[in-house]
């Protein structure tokens, strides 16, 4: 403040100052379509808008994480519907192995068809999306099973571990999405030996009794893949997985729209308002200038500061 500037001056140029702050920020406001950009704007608001801000980052990374296990899920379904497949072929090859016509020759070929199959398994147990096994739970950079035939079921696990890997719906609720290679095809009983539904077990059992010619093993073999295929169709774990999967996404997308219509409400400009403001603020502005303007002829205070 000038010392010789009367109060009236003074009181002037400070509305005038306020008056063209004001009118920068009705402008910005409305350019920009943001209300409230920085703290000084709205003090009350901005804890809120942060707090939505980061709701909303949280609902994108949820709806991500969503999108990247729904093509792990999928490529679980599909994989399990082959095996399903897979094992019943290997019984309509195992009832035509136990068939009474059939000879040693014959059976030595299903037999070779049989280790294919048991291949395909493996294979499936083996199914990797985007570098990971699928199947193999928590370590998911390896492989869980190879072919061994040396092995009582003509396999070799190779990972030991459980699958803890659960997704978070955007709710707070969280869910298991994948069931380890072991689970699927090799149940086993607490000390260790193949559990009824050993899909690798009865599979490479029937390739056995194939090769052997042995027709009483034939039939015991056929009983191990019924058992072994309907323990493969019980396995709804996937579909339901997938229907979690679709809820959860579809609650993503309800939050997000809520979260950003709250967003809206708390920092984008009332351009009708905002119009309205800055159509007063100009002819305010104007007034002051003609004021300026008188004051300059009256050669007060502005012909000093010139």
């Amino acid at each position: 403040m000038f010392a010789n500037i009367s109060g009236a001056t003074q009181q002037y140029l400070a509305d005038l100052g306020r008056t063209e702050t004001q009118l920068q920020q009705a402008t910005s406001q409305i350019s920009s379509g943001i209300a409230v950009s920085q703290p000084s704007d709205d003090p009350a608001a901005i804890s809120e808008i942060l707090q939505t801000e980061t709701a909303i980052s949280n609902n994108k990374q949820i709806q991500s994480n969503l999108t990247n296990v729904t093509s792990e899920v999928d490529s679980a379904d599909s994989a399990l519907q082959t095996a399903v497949q897979a094992v019943q072929n290997a019984l309509s090859i195992a009832t035509q192995g136990a068939s009474s016509t059939s000879s040693a020759e014959t059976r030595a070929t299903l037999a070779q068809q049989i280790s294919g199959i048991q291949q395909t398994l493996v294979g499936i147990a083996n199914t990797s999306v985007n570098g990971s096994y699928i199947f193999s739970g928590d370590q998911d950079t390896q492989a869980p099973y190879q072919l061994d035939p040396s092995q009582p079921e003509g396999v070799q696990q190779l990972v030991t571990g459980g699958s803890t890997r659960t997704i978070q719906s955007v709710d707070g609720t969280s869910f298991a999405v994948a069931l380890t290679a072991q689970q699927i095809f090799d149940a086993r009983n607490p000390d260790g030996t193949p559990a009824s539904g050993n899909v690798f077990a009865a599979v490479q059992n029937l390739e056995t009794a194939l090769t052997n010619n042995d027709t009483a093993g034939i039939s015991s073999a056929v009983g191990s893949l019924q058992s072994a295929g309907s323990y493969l169709n019980q396995l709804a774990f996937y579909g339901e997985v997938e229907n979690r999967v679709t809820e959860a996404t579809d609650l993503a997308t309800k939050f997000q729209t809520q979260q950003q219509t709250q967003l809206s409400n708390l920092q984008d400009t009332d351009i009708a308002s905002t119009a309205t403001e800055l159509s007063q603020l100009q002819v305010q502005q104007q007034a002051a200038t003609s004021v300026e303007a008188n004051v300059e002829q009256m050669k007060n205070l502005f012909s000093y500061l010139a």
